[in-house]
């Protein structure tokens, strides 16, 4: 059997200011370029039942939402959760790891994510704790320096949610109020597809696209033959692809995801319709919830 105890939460509030958006960026063409160009150096290989004998698909979706929680409790910013995803499976496709190891790696890889992406990390001690205690600190710090060793200390790297803003920006019928709450579904469409071993299979980009094509049929900012006609070619236009037929496979396996979500049982099933800490608005203060949890362990 391998599941997720559930905990008992604690919690003290902060506040964490968060950056706003800066338009001079995301409105600049370059970045997508740039962005592109990153992520053909951060691909990942399949790797279940070649690199990885012992781990099966169910462990590592298991794993996945153990740490989405534990992101969505820490309230991290939007990216670290797909950031951790994303060393998890570079990781797991280069390097054969024991099922036991397989919630220290994880929590190394929200370490990492944090560090890179958040302005307050997680901690070594926390993460320890989200794992009841069954990783000690010693141990996360340990496989820190191998992980960041054995990925060649390649962390900057490209998620999905890098693209929302600098393609919004660049659709022309697109309206500036609709950003909040198109990034709180896009947001939510990228961590449900972390979830989904498939994604792995594309580009970032290619996520994005998917991610943002289906939120604007969601929202009814688009109709449903537009968004997968003149909108995809027009962004793939943009992010200079003909790999539309990619973006339509990943729609496609995006909203099978949704309507399977609630049978699964996952946690992300409801996030497009609730306000979670992982969906809200860019550059708004949030009380960050300095959480402790008693019973988070990863157990086979």
């Amino acid at each position: 059997m391998f599941q997720i105890k559930e905990g008992i939460y604690e919690a003290q509030h902060e506040v964490v200011n968060r950056a706003v958006s800066d338009h001079s960026v995301t409105g600049d063409t370059r970045v997508l370029q740039h962005l592109m160009a990153m992520e053909k150096t951060c691909t990942v290989s399949p790797y279940f039942d070649t690199v990885q004998r012992d781990i099966q698909p169910y462990m590592r979706r298991i794993l996945v939402e153990w740490m989405f929680r534990v992101c969505e409790e820490q309230q991290c910013e939007e990216e670290v959760f797909p950031q951790a995803v994303l060393y998890l499976d570079c990781y797991l496709s280069r390097f054969a790891t024991e099922m036991s190891d397989l919630q220290l790696l994880g929590a190394v890889c929200m370490l990492l994510a944090s560090k890179m992406r958040d302005s307050v990390h997680l901690t070594a001690g926390k993460l320890s704790i989200y794992t009841d205690n069954s990783v000690p600190v010693s141990e996360i710090l340990q496989w820190e320096l191998s992980v960041v060793s054995q990925l060649d200390w390649c962390l900057p790297s490209v998620v999905p949610s890098d693209f929302l803003e600098p393609i919004l920006h660049a659709l022309p019928f697109f309206q500036s109020q609709h950003l909040p709450n198109m990034c709180r579904h896009v947001h939510s469409y990228v961590a449900l597809a972390a979830t989904d071993c498939r994604f792995s299979a594309f580009l970032p980009s290619t996520v994005a696209c998917a991610c943002l094509s289906v939120a604007l049929w969601k929202l009814k900012l688009a109709d449903r033959a537009h968004v997968s006609g003149p909108v995809l070619q027009f962004v793939a236009k943009l992010l200079s692809t003909d790999a539309v037929s990619n973006v339509w496979r990943a729609e496609n396996k995006l909203l099978s995801a949704l309507v399977s979500a609630p049978a699964s049982g996952t946690v992300l099933c409801l996030q497009t319709e609730l306000d979670s800490p992982l969906l809200r608005a860019p550059g708004k203060p949030v009380a960050r919830e300095d959480t402790l949890v008693s019973g988070g362990g990863l157990v086979a």
